[in-house]
């Protein structure tokens, strides 16, 4: 279950949206851990990069996708890199 947890940490950072205990759990189907899903989140909001990759299911795009939608969530991914990447850069950089 805690892959499932991180595939949707990951993909709403990638969507730009907030990670909170409440998204992450709406996007998830079936009952959660709650101390592992708080646990998870939390550990998301102080280090991002301590979790572990997406899991390769869900990173890769679905070949039905339609090419507008494979290129939207592209875009989606590039803001969001772009966003950790100046988060971890610093305003002094």
């Amino acid at each position: 279950m805690s892959q499932d947890i991180i595939d949707v940490i990951h993909r709403l950072a990638a969507e730009g949206k907030a990670v909170t205990t409440a998204t992450v759990r709406a996007r998830l189907s079936g009952p959660v851990n709650m101390a592992e899903l708080i646990s998870l989140v939390n550990r998301y909001r102080s280090a991002p990069e301590s979790l572990p990759a997406a899991s390769a299911v869900a990173a890769q795009p679905s070949a039905a996708q339609p090419p507008e939608d494979r290129l939207t969530a592209l875009e989606e991914k590039v803001r969001a890199l772009e966003a950790r990447l100046a988060r971890l850069e610093g305003p002094d950089a």
